[in-house]
């Protein structure tokens, strides 16, 4: 049963560049610097698809809080969510809520259709940080 060659010892595949970030540690009293490489979780980059601009956003905005309001993949977490806010905002996001979008109903010919179903984020930001959505 050798021809089957389960116990092969495959070869690593290089990681991409893009899914790793360089951390930068240096020791108290040395001058040398030793880089770390973090893996991004998958799917960072493909978490947030737009940012959605409604009435109920515009107002949390105003009224003091920092809020910012997402449109989000379905397979995107929180942790997801908060890692492609740092990378694309380089902001560092307190707390993230994460609700589903029900289906708007549409009538055609007299029967009923249900839209695509969505989910959003509520993105909380620490004092004095705020995201620019023009």
């Amino acid at each position: 049963m050798t021809f089957l060659n389960l116990k092969k010892n495959k070869p690593e595949t290089a990681k991409d560049s893009k899914s790793t970030r360089n951390l930068s540690v240096t020791a108290g009293s040395k001058s040398t610097a030793m880089a770390l490489t973090i893996p991004l979780s998958a799917g960072a980059s493909e978490a947030i698809i737009r940012p959605r601009v409604t009435e109920k956003a515009t107002m949390l905005s105003e009224q003091g809080r920092t809020v910012c309001v997402f449109e989000i993949s379905r397979s995107a977490n929180k942790r997801d969510v908060a890692d492609a806010v740092r990378a694309i905002y380089k902001v560092s996001p307190e707390k993230v809520a994460i609700l589903k979008v029900p289906p708007k109903k549409s009538f055609v010919r007299g029967r009923v259709s249900k839209g695509k179903t969505g989910r959003k984020a509520y993105v909380y930001l620490k004092k004095g940080e705020k995201i620019e959505i023009i």
